[in-house]
């Protein structure tokens, strides 16, 4: 990672400078301050010595930035490049930026991963929104109408800024921060300008006050995860104390006009339920040495999970699996097993099913809708450690001969998602499901179009029966059969469901 110095005449000055640099990172890149001389009298000035052994402190592969003050800041910023190694003063680059505005961009971009050159050019782009706020021509920040086309099938979220000082350095930090490991166009705009938002500088120019209305537009493998990344962010308030209760809009991936019209194909999964089961004391060690089987089973499952999804989607999908198999894994839950068999005398399905649903509880409470919507994941797991012992099959159902076909259930877990195929399946609708799930996000890895919450559409449907789920209204139309209703249908067949959202 590059690291960075600041030089400067005033070590109070370095200090400050620092400190706000420190609140933009919270542990990112190293900064290493040269500054002021070791005369109480006179303590203002600067020491090419001081700058050299600062700039030995920060020495990285990478690279280090040295941001200077003023007048003979440069003169021993240089000095201290003639008395370095060769080898280290080659990954030295000294910069003209700004002090305050360029180390703050400077250690944004740097915490990001940004290379020695990425870095000094954000350093150098600091002062590019104050230009844009006193009037003065400025030519960063705005990528202008036309001269960054996002890719047609971007998928895109929305959100109303809530933040009292709208995204002031500190939080639009956090939002840099946050986008930049994502391999994927971004661009976020508003009020039809648009900036990269992995840069300080070209947020800075937005100008992002609240009430302002933005939007996210991502493209690539890893879009879906960058846009959860950016909600999931808002939704904390950028990293401050702010109610974000309300203000969220989304969006998918847009398909053609009319959206997917296919025939239906209902799925019902199947889904274990332990009866409670009382055992006795002499079976407490075989119901515990039977639920560490099956918890060793499904551990085994997840991970086999985790590389199917790495080598289809890639790392990020493939690590939502292997997050179910460390939770399983977790000493705690492990003893917490143990004792509700031993303490409330339960079969090792009654004590997976207690103990998991307890944590389901747990996230169903939670105020975070992302959180919220794990909630899912643990179901998945029990479900799966239910089928280990015995409750019945363990593999996911599949669409068995469909081909090109609408897919309609109340809700699809993680799993199941993963073990549909996209030539067969056009689109998925479902009565229940969560926009923040793990099942949303692997869907749109997928490339699968999917609309959750849509009230009624499996009473209103049957198989073959053909339906047009509309994408930008998330509803879905469901054909009449010819000479009107059939005998024995639960509803009928003309109805449309009540809309969802679009994953």
């Amino acid at each position: 990672m590059v690291n960075i110095v600041v030089v400067s005449h005033s070590l109070l000055l370095a200090q400050g400078v620092a400190e706000l640099a420190e609140q933009m990172i919270q542990g990112g890149c190293r900064l290493v301050i040269a500054a002021g001389v070791d005369d109480g009298d006179h303590p203002i000035g600067t020491d090419a010595v001081k700058v050299m052994d600062a700039i030995e402190s920060a020495d990285d592969p990478s690279g280090v930035l040295v941001l200077m003050d003023l007048g003979s800041a440069l003169l021993s910023a240089e000095t201290a490049l003639e008395l370095l190694d060769p080898a280290l003063a080659q990954r030295v680059t000294l910069c003209a930026a700004p002090l305050v505005e360029g180390t703050l961009a400077a250690v944004v971009a740097a915490s990001a991963g940004g290379s020695l050159a990425q870095v000094k050019a954000e350093a150098l782009g600091a002062l590019a929104a104050k230009a844009r706020q006193l009037g003065e021509p400025d030519d960063a920040g705005d990528e202008g109408p036309g001269k960054t086309v996002m890719p047609a099938d971007s998928q895109s979220v929305s959100w109303t800024v809530l933040n009292p000082n709208g995204l002031h350095v500190r939080p639009a930090a956090r939002l840099a921060g946050v986008l930049a490991p994502f391999k994927v166009d971004l661009r976020l705009e508003k009020g039809g300008r648009g900036v990269d938002p992995r840069s300080l500088n070209q947020l800075a120019t937005l100008q992002i006050r609240q009430g302002d209305t933005l939007r996210l537009l991502a493209s690539g493998p890893e879009a879906g995860a960058a846009l959860d990344a950016f909600i999931a962010l808002a939704r904390r308030g950028f990293g401050e104390q702010v109610d974000v209760r309300a203000g969220m809009t989304l969006t998918g991936i847009p398909v053609p006009p009319g959206g997917i019209r296919a025939p239906v194909l209902k799925l019902r999964p199947a889904r274990y339920h332990a009866r409670p089961e009382t055992i006795s004391r002499q079976q407490i060690t075989g119901q515990q040495q039977r639920l560490r089987s099956a918890l060793a089973a499904t551990r085994g499952d997840l991970r086999r999970l985790a590389h199917r999804a790495g080598d289809a989607m890639g790392p990020d999908q493939a690590a939502i699996f292997s997050a179910h198999a460390l939770l399983i894994e977790d000493a705690d839950l492990l003893r917490a097993l143990d004792q509700r068999i031993a303490t409330e005398l339960s079969s090792a399905e009654a004590a997976a099913s207690r103990e998991l649903m307890a944590m389901v509880d747990e996230y169903r409470a939670m105020e975070d809708p992302y959180l919220r919507a794990r909630e899912l994941d643990i179901r998945d797991i029990l479900n799966r450690v239910l089928g280990h012992l015995g409750a019945g099959p363990v593999a996911p159902p599949g669409v068995g001969d469909g081909d090109g076909v609408l897919l309609v259930a109340e809700e699809l877990m993680p799993s199941e998602m993963l073990g549909l195929d996209r030539q067969k399946v056009k689109g998925i609708c479902l009565s229940a499901g969560n926009i923040w799930s793990h099942s949303a996000i692997l869907a749109r890895a997928l490339g699968i179009p999917m609309v959750v919450g849509v009230s009624g559409c499996l009473q209103a449907t049957r198989n073959g029966q053909t339906a047009a789920l509309d994408m930008a209204a998330g509803t879905l139309t469901v054909d009449k059969p010819a000479g009107g209703k059939k005998a024995g249908t639960e509803e009928s067949e003309d109805k449309k469901p009540r809309g969802g959202a679009l994953v």
